[in-house]
């Protein structure tokens, strides 16, 4: 249920992460944070949220441990991009990238199944 919540609150997030990206608004940082780093460091937490999610439903922890790791590539290149020399190219799209990744999950944190 925590990966719902967490994908949820990070919606926001991706949208105005898109509407930056294209260039409809231009709001850089929140609360001093970049929102770039808020974006990467969210996408993080929701991917642990929802490892930790599969541990407690003790569903599909192998599966989840591997689409994590897939979801996760994104905010990695970002965080370690002042450290490693990625292309240009690859870096001019992260912010689309970790945008389109928080978006999918905050729309799939909108189908809560009942059991």
């Amino acid at each position: 249920m925590i990966d719902y919540i967490v994908g949820f609150v990070f919606l926001p997030v991706s949208l105005l992460l898109f509407s930056n990206f294209f260039g409809w608004t231009q709001i850089d940082n929140i609360i001093g944070i970049s929102l770039l780093m808020i974006a990467a460091v969210g996408l993080l937490i929701v991917q642990i949220a929802n490892i930790l999610s599969s541990h407690i439903n003790k569903k599909f922890i192998a599966l989840s441990w591997g689409l994590c790791a897939v979801m996760m590539w994104p905010s990695i290149v970002y965080l370690l991009s002042g450290a490693i020399v990625f292309p240009a190219t690859l870096i001019t799209m992260i912010p689309a990238i970790i945008a389109s990744f928080l978006f999918v999950e905050g729309i799939y944190s909108l189908y809560i199944e009942m059991e």
